[in-house]
C-alpha cells in the first residue's frame, strides 16, 4: 500500500511539473519577443556593457541581439551565455594597447630576428606592381586570438540564430558598398569583419566578398533585429555623430565622421523604430578610448530614470521574466583537449615541416589551451605569415584546425637615425622570404649616411637541425684617434667580410653556431694635418665559434629578461699564421645584461662586456676599443662605456661593468642613471695585478617613441672632469 501512494505521489508531482511547463511555455510563446540592438562607436562600446548590467538587474529577458562594430563583439558574447559581469571581467583584464596591435610577446619571435624588430620605422610590402602600401595598419591578428580563445565552445556551432540567444551582425561588402548581414560560419571572423574600421584593420574576405567595418553602411541595425522575430526593440547608440568643422582636429575624427555620414540616412530610419531609444551619456570620450574601459562601462550603467520606468512597465505590462540565467561554460588555460588530428589550411610556399615544428603540437594525445596558443605565437612570431588562427572541431576527440595567411614575404622596409657620433642615417632594407629555398631569407641592407654600409645576407634556419647563413658585409667608417684626451687625427677605416656559418635555434631565443671569415680592411690615416695612405692593407681567414641568447620582453627599456652573446675568433693570415707568427691570434667577447624589475617602474639592468685580445703583434684593426654608447652589432671592436667618447681608449683587452637604474617617469618616459666602472688591460696575464681602472656616469632622458627612443644623455668620467652631452633619436642600426 505505502509503495501504491507512493507511486500515485509521484505521477502527481510529475503531472504538475509538466502541466506547469507548458503554462510556462505558452506563456514564454504569447509574450512580446525583445529584441537588442547595440552600435559600433570603438571603445565607446564599452558602455554596452553597463546597460547589460542595468537589464539583468530588472530580469529583463532578451530574445535577439543585433549589433554592429564593438556592439556586435559585446552582443555576440552575450548571445553565447556570457553575462555582463563576465564579460566586463573579460574587458577589464585585456592590455588593449597589445591587443588592438599585431605585436606579438618577443619571446616567441626568433633570436635572429629581434634584432630586426628594432630597427625599421616603416615596412611595406614589394608586390608584382612594386611597393604597396597595406590596406590597413593592423591586421587583427591578436585580437582574433582573443575571439578564437574565448569561443572555443561555439566553434562547431556555425550557425548564430542557434545561439542561447539568437544572433546577427552587420559588415560592409567594400566591392559593392552593401550592408552584409553574417549570421553563419565562424563567429571570430565575422566578429574582425565586424569591426574592420577602413584603414586602421584590414579588411576580410569571407564568402568571397572583401567584408570591412559594418557602420559604414549600417552602424544601428533595428531593422534586421525586427527582421529576425523582435516585437519591442530596445537600442543603445554611444556614436557620436556628426561633428562641425571646428571638431575635426585628428585622424581619428575624420575616420569617425565619415563613417558617420555614411550611414547618417540608415541610422535616422533605424532610429524611428526603436521602441526604447538609450544613448549613455559618453561625452568626453572616442573610439580610441580603451584604456578608459572601467568609466565608460560605468556610464552605460547610468541610464536616465525615465527609460528605467519605460524597462519597468514593459515587463510589468506583459509580465515578462527571465526564464533562464546566462551560463557560458568557461575553459582556461589549463584546459586540456584531446587532439586526434591536425588539418593546416593557407599553405602555399612556407614548407608543412615549417610551421608544424613552429607549432609542436602533437596527435593522439591531450594538449593545453595554452600549448595552442604558445603555437600560434611562435608560428605567427616565424614572421612568415599575416594571420595564424585556430579552431577546435569535434566532440570529445577535437580536430585542430589551424587556419594561416602567409605573409606577403617580400618588404622593404626604412630606418632612421641620428647621433652625434655617426650623425644623420637612413637604413634601406629590402627582405624576401623563400627565394631558393622554402624557409630560406635574403636580406639586403644599405645604410646611408657619413659612415656608409652594405650587408647581404642569406639565411636558413631549421630550429634544431643545423640551418646556414652567408653574410657579404661592406663598411667604411671614420674612426678618431685620441691622445691625452683630445682628437688628434682620423682613420678612414674600411673592411669587407665574406663569412659563413651553420648554426641552430632553441626555443627562439637561444642560438649556437661556428662558421668563418675571410676579412679584407684598409686603413687610411689623418693625423695632425698629415695623410699617409694605405697606412695599412692586408687580409685574414677566422674562424669563430658563438652563442646568441635573448628573452628580453622589450629590445628597449626592458623589465625582464636576459640576453647574452659571446664569441670567440681565431685569427689567421693565409689560413695559417698571423704576420709571420707561428701562433695565430685570438679574440673572446662578452656581452651579458639582465634587467631586473622591482616595480612597474623601477627596473635595474646589470650589464657587463668583456673583450680579450691575445697573439704576438695583433693587428690595430683587432685591437680593443671602449668608449661611446654605440649600440650597433656591426662594428665589434667597440666595448661602449658612459663618459667616454666613442672608441676614445684603444688596449688589448676590455672589462666594463655597469649598471642602469631605469625609472619609467611616465608612460613611454624614463629617467636613467648609468653607472659603470672598467679595467684597461694590456697584458691578459698580468689583469690582476696591472691595468687602469675608468670610472664613469651617465644620466639618461628618454622618451620611447613610435620612431625609436629619443635621448638625452650627460656623462661624465675620471678620465677627464669634462661633462659631455650626447643625441641619439631613432633606432640603433
Amino acid at each position: 500500500m505505502p509503495k501504491t501512494l507512493l507511486s500515485l505521489l509521484v505521477i502527481l508531482i510529475s503531472l504538475n511539473l509538466n502541466a506547469q511547463s507548458i503554462k510556462d511555455s505558452l506563456q514564454e510563446n504569447s509574450r512580446p519577443k525583445i529584441g537588442l540592438v547595440l552600435s559600433g562607436g570603438g571603445a565607446k562600446g564599452f558602455a554596452h556593457i553597463g546597460v547589460l548590467k542595468v537589464l539583468e538587474k530588472l530580469n529583463m529577458p532578451i530574445d535577439y541581439i543585433s549589433g554592429t562594430s564593438m556592439g556586435s563583439i559585446i552582443g555576440a558574447f552575450y548571445a553565447m551565455g556570457y553575462s555582463a559581469n563576465e564579460i566586463e571581467k573579460l574587458v577589464l583584464s585585456q592590455d588593449w594597447e597589445e591587443l588592438l596591435t599585431d605585436k606579438v610577446s618577443r619571446k616567441y619571435i626568433h633570436v635572429k630576428d629581434k634584432h630586426d624588430l628594432d630597427r625599421y620605422v616603416i615596412s611595406f610590402p614589394i608586390k608584382p606592381k612594386g611597393i604597396q602600401i597595406p590596406a590597413g595598419i593592423v591586421k587583427g591578428q591578436n585580437i582574433i586570438n582573443l575571439f578564437d580563445r574565448y569561443t572555443i565552445e561555439y566553434h562547431n556551432k556555425t550557425d548564430f540564430r542557434k545561439f542561447p540567444i539568437p544572433f546577427i551582425c552587420i559588415a560592409t561588402d567594400l566591392e559593392k558598398g552593401d550592408a552584409v548581414v553574417l549570421d553563419k560560419g565562424n563567429i571570430s571572423e565575422a566578429l574582425r569583419a565586424s569591426m574592420a574600421i577602413p584603414t586602421v584593420f584590414t579588411p576580410i574576405e569571407i564568402d568571397g566578398k572583401l567584408l570591412a567595418d559594418g557602420g559604414m553602411v549600417n552602424n544601428f541595425p533595428v531593422e534586421e533585429v525586427i527582421k529576425m522575430g523582435a516585437d519591442i526593440v530596445i537600442g543603445v547608440d554611444v556614436q557620436t555623430g556628426p561633428r562641425s568643422k571646428d571638431q575635426l582636429n585628428s585622424i581619428e575624427d575624420i575616420i569617425n565622421q565619415a563613417i558617420s555620414l555614411m550611414g547618417k540616412r540608415e541610422f535616422v530610419k533605424n532610429r524611428k523604430l526603436c521602441d526604447i531609444y538609450i544613448k549613455p551619456n559618453i561625452k568626453g570620450y572616442s573610439m580610441a578610448s580603451f584604456q578608459k574601459a572601467d568609466s565608460l562601462i560605468k556610464r552605460g550603467e547610468q541610464i536616465p530614470q525615465e527609460q528605467i520606468l519605460e524597462l519597468k512597465q514593459i515587463i510589468s505590462k506583459y509580465q515578462l521574466t527571465k526564464t533562464q540565467n546566462q551560463n557560458y561554460p568557461y575553459t582556461t588555460d589549463s584546459t586540456k583537449f584531446f587532439i586526434n588530428n591536425l588539418v593546416l589550411n593557407g599553405l602555399k610556399h612556407v614548407r608543412k615541416s615549417t610551421l608544424l615544428g613552429k607549432l609542436d603540437i602533437e596527435t593522439k594525445t591531450w594538449t593545453s589551451l595554452k600549448n595552442i596558443q604558445k603555437g600560434i605565437n611562435r608560428a605567427y612570431g616565424s614572421r612568415y605569415f599575416d594571420k595564424v588562427n585556430f579552431q577546435l572541431k569535434g566532440t570529445l576527440e577535437k580536430t585542430l584546425v589551424i587556419n594561416v595567411t602567409e605573409r606577403n614575404s617580400n618588404r622593404f622596409n626604412v630606418g632612421m637615425h641620428y647621433d652625434d657620433d655617426n650623425k644623420a642615417s637612413v637604413l634601406l632594407n629590402t627582405t624576401f622570404q623563400n627565394k631558393i629555398q622554402d624557409g630560406s631569407s635574403l636580406s639586403l641592407d644599405l645604410k646611408l649616411s657619413e659612415n656608409p654600409r652594405f650587408t647581404a645576407t642569406y639565411n636558413l634556419d631549421n630550429g634544431l637541425k643545423p640551418g646556414y647563413q652567408f653574410k657579404l658585409d661592406i663598411n667604411d667608417s671614420e674612426v678618431f684617434a685620441f691622445e691625452d684626451n683630445e682628437k688628434v687625427g682620423s682613420f678612414d677605416l674600411k673592411y669587407l667580410k665574406l663569412d659563413a656559418n651553420l648554426h641552430s635555434t632553441f626555443r627562439e631565443s637561444y642560438s649556437i653556431g661556428f662558421g668563418g671569415k675571410m676579412e679584407f680592411y684598409r686603413v687610411s690615416t689623418n693625423i695632425k694635418n698629415t695623410i699617409t695612405d694605405d697606412h695599412f692593407k692586408d687580409y685574414y681567414f677566422t674562424y669563430y665559434a658563438f652563442i646568441n641568447m635573448d628573452s628580453h620582453d622589450k629590445g628597449y627599456y626592458p623589465k625582464k629578461g636576459f640576453s647574452l652573446y659571446g664569441e670567440y675568433k681565431l685569427i689567421t693570415n693565409n689560413g695559417s699564421t698571423l704576420d709571420g707568427n707561428e701562433k695565430p691570434g685570438s679574440v673572446a667577447y662578452l656581452r651579458a645584461k639582465q634587467a631586473i624589475a622591482f616595480s612597474n617602474r623601477l627596473t635595474l639592468y646589470p650589464q657587463f662586456f668583456g673583450r680579450v685580445v691575445w697573439g704576438r703583434d695583433i693587428p690595430e684593426v683587432f685591437q680593443t676599443y671602449t668608449g661611446g654608447q654605440d649600440q650597433t652589432n656591426y662594428f665589434d671592436i667597440q666595448v661602449p662605456f658612459i663618459g667616454l667618447r666613442r672608441m676614445e681608449l684603444a688596449s688589448s683587452n676590455s672589462f666594463i661593468f655597469r649598471t642602469d637604474i631605469q625609472f619609467e617617469l611616465f608612460k613611454n618616459n624614463y629617467l636613467i642613471l648609468k653607472p659603470n666602472v672598467g679595467k684597461i688591460v694590456e697584458d691578459i696575464n698580468s689583469a690582476l695585478t696591472k691595468g687602469r681602472w675608468i670610472k664613469g656616469i651617465g644620466i639618461t632622458y628618454s622618451y620611447n617613441s613610435l620612431v625609436g627612443p629619443m635621448e638625452v644623455t650627460f656623462g661624465l668620467s675620471d678620465i677627464e672632469t669634462k661633462v659631455r652631452g650626447f643625441i641619439n633619436l631613432g633606432y640603433w642600426f
